[in-house]
């Protein structure tokens, strides 16, 4: 005999309930309640779909976009030339190597001021040689005061090792000569610039400026090439 109650069989309690599925919770919601409803239940979702867009379309531009490597760097200390002129002549010396600049150029960093406040003064001449050291730097130019440190150091290389015989003939009169460590005798680790046509049009300082070239350079034939382009010393 079926026991007595209350409610009538065919009450809801006594009904099978049926789960709703997220579509039919977010029809019956209103507009408001959609949104907060998507935002809490979606946020990670359309979070990672965005972030694997981002990364997809961040690895395309690197394919797409070639490097552009450094084939001739200047470590340019206490520069006193126009940065018009500077643009100029970097332009110039790229159009000159017959560089592609879609792959390649030149440049000239012209931020190592070792004249200017302490603080920035101190962090120059402590970036530089870093530069040196990861081979990024292929010449010096910098006011005698500041070279002969970078020449005595083991900075630069000896340009009787590296200049071809009709340049370095040709650029005697133009000679920077220190000594090292390494090499106590005097040899040449520099050359003057002021009267090369750049410096002696251009330059505003009456230190004279010297021109090295770096040790452990991966470029030192745009290095040498340079030389003949400042001075107009071709074979």
């Amino acid at each position: 005999m079926p026991r007595k109650t209350a409610l009538d069989d065919s009450a809801e309690l006594y009904q099978i309930r049926k789960q709703k599925t997220e579509k039919e919770k977010l029809r019956e919601l209103p507009r408001k309640k959609k949104l907060e409803y998507i935002w809490e239940y979606y946020r990670f979702h359309a979070l990672g779909i965005i972030a694997g867009f981002a990364i997809i379309a961040y690895i395309i531009y690197q394919i797409a976009t070639p490097n552009i490597e450094n084939v001739f760097y200047v470590a340019w200390i206490n520069n006193t030339i126009h940065e018009d002129i500077i643009e100029e002549v970097q332009a110039d010396y790229a159009e000159h190597l017959d560089l592609d600049p879609k792959t390649e150029q030149v440049l000239f960093n012209t931020s190592f001021y070792f004249n200017a406040s302490p603080d920035f003064a101190m962090n120059a001449r402590q970036i530089l040689p870093t530069y040196v050291a990861a081979q990024e730097v292929d010449v010096i130019i910098a006011p005698e005061s500041e070279f002969q440190s970078y020449a005595y150091n083991g900075f630069l290389d000896k340009l009787s090792d590296q200049l071809p015989t009709d340049l370095y003939s040709s650029l005697t009169d133009y000679f920077y000569m220190s000594d090292q460590a390494e090499d106590p005798k005097n040899s040449v680790y520099g050359i003057y610039l002021t009267d090369s046509e750049l410096f002696n049009n251009h330059a505003v300082n009456s230190d004279p400026y010297v021109l090295g070239i770096v040790v452990n350079s991966k470029h030192k034939e745009n290095s040498i090439e340079f030389l003949r382009y400042l001075f107009e010393i071709y074979p």
